[in-house]
């Protein structure tokens, strides 16, 4: 199933592409819930810079009032100034940063719960062509790196545009053949820049993509350790395909860089070569008595102005490429339209008896059949068993009832209404899913029971355990029901994680039941256990199980037997089994035991 949505996403080639203007004009209009900040930012960002402003102007003076002349309360007034002016620009770069690093992480925090959020939102479909470590790095990384810049880059790009501006204003007053011989080298700076920049974001673009693959390979590796573990060729694989995505996402972080790396230096060398057209002809103009040597060395100061922000923004700008292929694919993500949606006239339903009927459903997966006018129906309080080979669609039967799929044409009903009528909520709160590896979380046992039914209090919780039979399992744990459940519930037996799977969906008190059953092993008692409470589970509500277990089959009023989507032949356990049909061929295949003998031992 995940295999077809995987492969089609391969086929349709290169990811889109999003213009730069789109995705800035976007970033800056995340920004617009921080206004106040973004404001105040703005402020002390226009104070800072005109102390940048005055302090070469005041070197001027010191030098050519104070120092030339020999006037030591003048040197003394401008020096008292100078460092005046030198702690305001301090205060105010600490309070600029201190703003910006805040607006940043609330930015942070937005982004990735508009992330989270919406894939919440996507359907199963989605899921399974989005690998969850692909998840995990646009949600981590990609924010980050977006975080890097999106933040105080608009503002330091506004400032250094205006330090560029007033640089120039001021340079002009002062000496227009000397402003020309500086401004006259910007370019050849703009060309490297923008030449440079087209090669980070290619880069950057191709860097975000392979640490993504690699974040997912990482994932799924961590995720089946235990069976890979046990097999030593799977450990081979794994390890030339961790290191080959490995290698691939370090030569492409070695390109970018290179890329990168380029820009500075070639910045600097440009820069260094002005300096010394303003020492050659800015000489000649203090040799000519022109402009004092204090106009000179104020003309070095507002040179740096001039500079800096040319080189804060083309360096930003390039920062700027590997933010833009970050937000390139969140922006995107956010973009993904799921394909099962709540309609807007959808509205809650309570379902009243339990009767589910599939009429004349088709569904497939990209292209590849599964049901072809499946017809189906589930009575109320009816114990159904669904069997069958891999692949034959149960899994895919019991989600389009959920709703998780829709069907390409047919009905899915539930007591005469097609489930598309159902807001989700109504849908999802009564129905329970018992899935064949329970979904566990990092924190109590009480807790993960707790999912079933948020509002339940402690009591109720300990009631529904009591009522399966299964305290005995959970005292078992060392803390009982505060025993927090490590990741992925590997310090619970498989018995154990079944049993909070069963009090979870019996909280939920839905009023049908989806049973998945788990194919794993059990010690006979557990197994007894866990059978009577499933029983228990079962009573009063309409039930449909993927089952596996011979035990579980027969305790079904019903079973049926899908292959190729299509429902070969249905009945008892006993009647199918007397019929020699399909589900016999399965169930001597499964246990290797002739049908007509088990029959009459059952």
């Amino acid at each position: 199933m995940g295999w077809h949505f995987h492969r089609a996403a391969e086929a349709e080639g290169k990811p889109k592409e999003v213009a730069s203007k789109t995705l800035i004009l976007w970033l800056l209009n995340l920004l617009s819930p921080m206004k106040r900040g973004v404001i105040l930012l703005i402020v002390v960002s226009l104070l800072s810079l005109v102390t940048s402003v005055i302090s070469p102007f005041l070197s001027k003076l010191l030098i050519d009032e104070g120092i030339m002349r020999g006037d030591f309360d003048a040197i003394l007034r401008y020096a008292l100034v100078l460092i005046l002016v030198a702690i305001g620009g301090w205060l105010l770069g600490f309070l600029r940063g201190f703003v910006s690093g805040k607006i940043n992480q609330r930015l942070l925090y937005d982004m990735r719960s508009s992330v989270f959020n919406h894939l919440e939102k996507m359907d199963v479909a989605y899921m399974n062509v989005e690998r969850s470590g692909k998840m995990i790095s646009l949600i981590i990384n990609d924010i980050s790196a977006i975080g890097e810049v999106t933040t105080s880059g608009a503002i330091e790009v506004l400032i250094n545009s205006l330090t560029l501006v007033s640089s120039i204003y001021v340079m002009l007053n002062m000496h227009v053949g000397l402003s020309l011989a500086i401004i006259s080298i910007v370019p050849l700076m703009l060309a490297i820049s923008s030449y440079l920049a087209k090669k980070t974001r290619q880069a950057y673009r191709l860097t975000r993509e392979k640490l993504s693959e690699l974040t997912s390979s990482v994932e799924q590796i961590v995720s089946g350790s235990r069976v890979s573990q046990s097999f030593i060729e799977r450990r081979s694989i794994d390890f030339e395909s961790f290191d080959r995505l490995s290698s691939e996402t370090m030569k492409a972080n070695i390109k970018a860089r290179i890329a990168f790396a380029m820009i500075q230096p070639s910045l600097d060398t440009i820069r260094a070569i002005s300096y010394l057209i303003l020492i050659i002809y800015g000489g000649s103009l203090v040799a000519s008595n022109e402009i004092s040597i204090g106009a000179l060395i104020a003309f070095f100061g507002y040179a740096e102005m001039f500079y800096r922000p040319i080189i804060t923004i083309t360096t930003f700008y390039n920062t700027l490429q590997a933010a833009l292929a970050a937000a390139e694919r969140v922006y995107l993500f956010l973009r993904e339209e799921p394909k099962v949606k709540e309609l807007s006239e959808a509205k809650w339903i309570e379902i009243k008896h339990g009767r589910i009927e599939l009429r004349n459903v088709y569904f497939d997966y990209d292209g590849n059949p599964v049901f072809q006018g499946l017809n189906f129906k589930v009575e109320p309080g009816e114990i159904v068993a669904i069997v069958g080979p891999t692949g034959a669609g149960k899994t895919t039967l019991t989600n389009l009832i959920m709703r998780l799929y829709d069907p390409k044409s047919g009905e899915v009903l539930i007591d005469g209404y097609n489930v598309k009528e159902f807001a989700f909520k109504s849908l999802r709160k009564q129905i329970a899913l018992v899935p064949q590896e329970p979904v566990l979380f990092n924190e109590t046992v009480l807790e993960n029971i707790r999912l079933g039914n948020p509002e339940a209090s402690d009591e109720e919780v300990k009631k529904v355990v009591s009522e399966l039979g299964l305290e005995e399992l959970i005292n078992r744990l060392p803390q009982k029901y505060d025993t927090v459940i490590s990741i992925g519930g590997g310090n619970l037996s498989v018995g154990q994680r079944q049993l909070i799977s069963f009090a979870r969906a019996m909280l939920k008190n839905p009023k049908i039941l989806i049973l998945d059953e788990a194919t794993s092993s059990l010690d006979p008692y557990t197994e007894s256990l866990l059978q009577k409470a499933m029983v228990r589970l079962m009573k009063g509500r309409t039930c449909i199980i993927v089952a596996h277990r011979l035990s579980t089959v027969k305790l079904a009023d019903r079973i049926v037997f899908l292959e190729n989507g299509r429902i070969v032949e249905e009945g008892t356990h006993e009647e199918l089994l007397a019929k020699k049909g399909a589900y016999a061929k399965l169930y001597e295949i499964q246990f290797g035991t002739a049908p007509e003998i088990v029959s009459k031992k059952s």
